[in-house]
């Protein structure tokens, strides 16, 4: 049965997301204007609605259940998107804003995007704040209603609800540790299929690397599975193992981690990788606003 939203309070979600962001009832009453008791009753009202305890009193706080940090992305995106319809001639303004931006992207998302991007907020963003998203198919799904800001994936969306553009365009490397026993100067194809590769979970993407596997000949010797990109750099850095990755990854992390990078050993197209984003958050300013940062950090 849906929700009736008669019933529910909406003054309650200010609360809610202050107290998400304080981690505090006296932080969040100070930036609501709220005494602390007034602020404790607001908090019983929304546990009350909501048939969840919210958060969870620590040592360290206030700690949000699951439920709570499930609701919040969608709920923040609601309350910033009522603002701005609102109030639509308030001219947003990067120095001064506190904006929270959701990304789902993943570790390429933090590992790639993210660090050159943040650097280059604080020159003229103080305080804007990025949280980036593990790419789910639950998150993905969520950014047709706003539940996020933003996402970088390989396909494009195909929902009339989402908007897109190329951010980048990614060629496929080789990783391995640079005193890997058997690769030598040249990786060929044949010692690139007799070696022992560390993967990603499997995913029925069709994608230029996935297709050129399924070909006869192409079959690797897996020797791991990890959940992340950074588990490869990992792996390949302790292991004689190599794995297949995206050539800027491999240029911001081959040195740390002590890794060879040799050319794919058959050609294989660039895949593009697409910036997505809601239709209903196209006029918004501090939307068009970090699109554009975004995509200037994909044109660098």
């Amino acid at each position: 049965m849906r929700l009736n939203l008669r019933s529910v309070d909406l003054n309650l979600l200010p609360v809610f997301d202050a107290i998400m962001d304080a981690g505090q009832l006296s932080r969040a009453g100070e930036q609501l204007g709220m005494s602390q008791p007034a602020l404790s009753a607001a908090l019983q009202r929304l546990r009350t609605t909501l048939g969840d305890e919210l958060f969870v009193r620590t040592r360290h706080g206030l700690t949000p259940t699951p439920r709570a940090r499930e609701l919040h992305p969608e709920i923040r995106a609601a309350l910033d998107q009522l603002r701005h319809s609102l109030d639509p001639a308030e001219a947003f303004d990067p120095a001064t804003s506190t904006r929270h931006f959701r990304l789902v992207g993943g570790d390429y998302g933090e590992m790639v995007v993210l660090p050159e991007l943040l650097g280059r907020l604080r020159e003229t963003a103080p305080a804007v704040v990025i949280q980036t998203l593990p790419t789910t198919d639950d998150n993905l799904a969520s950014l047709a209603h706003a539940g996020a800001d933003f996402a970088t994936d390989a396909l494009p969306p195909d929902d009339d609800r989402l908007e897109r553009e190329i951010l980048t365009r990614e060629r496929l490397v080789v990783i391995a540790r640079r005193d890997h026993p058997h690769l030598g100067r040249r990786l060929t194809r044949k010692r690139f299929l007799e070696a022992e590769h560390v993967v990603l979970p499997e995913r029925d993407r069709r994608l230029p690397l996935e297709r050129l596997l399924q070909e006869p000949g192409w079959q690797r010797r897996i020797g791991a599975r990890v959940s992340q990109m950074a588990g490869m750099l990992a792996v390949c850095q302790n292991a004689n193992a190599i794995g297949t990755v995206p050539e800027s990854l491999a240029a911001k992390y081959a040195s740390a981690f002590g890794l060879k990078v040799y050319p794919f050993p058959a050609p294989v197209q660039s895949v593009p990788v697409y910036l997505i984003w809601p239709r209903s958050l196209q006029a918004d300013q501090a939307h068009q606003w970090m699109r554009q940062r975004l995509l200037e950090h994909g044109e660098a």
